[in-house]
């Protein structure tokens, strides 16, 4: 909740005081708060998943994922 309050006092000043749009001011607020590790993880993640998609690779369907996963962590089924 504090980072969102932090962004939403720099938003509002950003606004108020300077000429920026909202877009501009989210592109500072990024430049001045780096994305995690995680993100950068994640982003990757997701386009190696585009790229097998595009490539042909439709994935499993979800309710054979269910059972395995249910399965690997010893969930009832």
């Amino acid at each position: 909740m504090e980072e969102l309050r932090d962004f939403h006092r720099f938003l509002t000043d950003k606004l108020s005081a300077h000429d920026l749009s909202p877009e501009e001011a989210l592109d500072e607020w990024r430049r001045l708060h780096p994305q995690t590790h995680m993100f950068d993880e994640n982003v990757a993640a997701i386009q190696e998943v585009l790229e097998d998609m595009v490539k042909g690779d439709r994935g499993i369907p979800f309710d054979q994922f269910g059972r395995d996963f249910r399965t690997w962590h010893n969930l009832p089924k």
